[in-house]
């Protein structure tokens, strides 16, 4: 707890101190390699009935950088030189061994949350923890998602220069990492429709839980909320607050996907576009192309493509 209390201490102060976000700027600018593409899918768009856009995050990880690079960059300035973090499925593990060695950090990665949180209870004198996703206690709650929401803001900027308004739709794979309140956060008071893609072994038909998914009401490492499952056999864990309260108010639309969906559109991005889509991302764009063909002349769609598969495809279907 002394520890939290140090880090809340030091997120209230940072969010007005120019010196960290021009640091945070500066690795994401010249390490992570700064704005990612949005690129007009024009062959997939022609096969999917409308037009889609894809934010390129998958190439360099960004949305699972950001956040952890910002997280350790709070921790190294209190005075922490060690970091302790759950891999997921392998690509959170890699992002923040990234942004721990580029940090000049000791990075310790665990198979299991509770690993890790077992693990930095008892080095919590020279270790800090990075939350994979907005969920846990405050103030990662707060400040994973505002470390995500500049990537939303980015593709904000990006899609009004290109079309000079904004897409009817947006969708992105529900997954921890991906954490679609941050990236959602610019969107909110627009006239956009904002969909989490989530796998779901009955498919569309609607489920127990918040936002009608595979998700049920439970603790985890002390504290309470919604566990999901994106695939059989895989637990997740919590969704953040700010993507429940949004998800129960109806601002952001969970909707399932199932396995041939999904299929289906790693396939058609494989053969229109070149790129190999994780499974979160895959579940993002088939919601995009079921949307795609109701566009109205005039509007379009946009997808944000989040994680690379090179090192996540074993864990998926193993």
């Amino acid at each position: 707890m002394s520890q939290l209390f140090q880090l809340e201490c030091e997120w209230e102060l940072i969010q007005s101190d120019r010196c960290f976000w021009d640091a945070f700027e500066h690795y994401r600018e010249d390490y992570m390699g700064g704005r990612t593409p949005l690129w007009l899918a024009e062959n997939l768009s022609e096969e999917a009935g409308g037009k889609i856009y894809l934010k390129r995050g998958d190439g360099n990880d960004t949305a699972l950088m950001g956040p952890a690079l910002g997280q350790l960059l709070m921790w190294k300035r209190i005075g922490y030189s060690k970091a302790a973090a759950e891999q997921g499925n392998g690509a959170w593990g890699h992002a923040v061994s990234r942004a721990a060695a580029v940090l000049d950090m000791e990075c310790t990665l665990f198979s299991s949350l509770p690993e890790a949180i077992d693990w930095w209870a008892a080095h919590s004198g020279d270790t800090a923890m990075v939350m994979t996703g907005d969920w846990g206690p405050y103030p990662y709650t707060e400040a994973v998602s505002a470390f995500q929401k500049i990537t939303g803001e980015e593709m904000r900027t990006q899609l009004l220069e290109k079309e000079g308004k904004l897409p009817a739709v947006i969708a992105a794979g529900l997954c921890p990492e991906n954490v679609l309140a941050g990236l959602y956060a610019p969107f909110m008071e627009d006239a956009v429709e904002l969909y989490g893609g989530e796998y779901r072994e009955n498919g569309r038909e609607r489920q127990e839980g918040i936002g009608g998914g595979m998700k049920t009401l439970g603790y985890l490492c002390g504290w309470k909320g919604f566990s999901f499952t994106r695939m059989e056999r895989e637990n997740l864990p919590v969704l953040g607050p700010e993507l429940a309260y949004q998800v129960q108010k109806g601002r952001i639309r969970l909707e399932g996907v199932t396995r041939e969906e999904a299929g289906q559109a790693q396939r058609l991005a494989a053969s229109r576009e070149g790129l190999r889509l994780s499974w979160p991302d895959a579940c993002a764009l088939a919601l995009a192309v079921r949307r795609a063909a109701e566009l109205r002349e005039g509007e379009y769609a946009a997808v944000f493509l989040n994680q690379g598969t090179s090192r996540i495809q074993f864990n998926l279907h193993s």
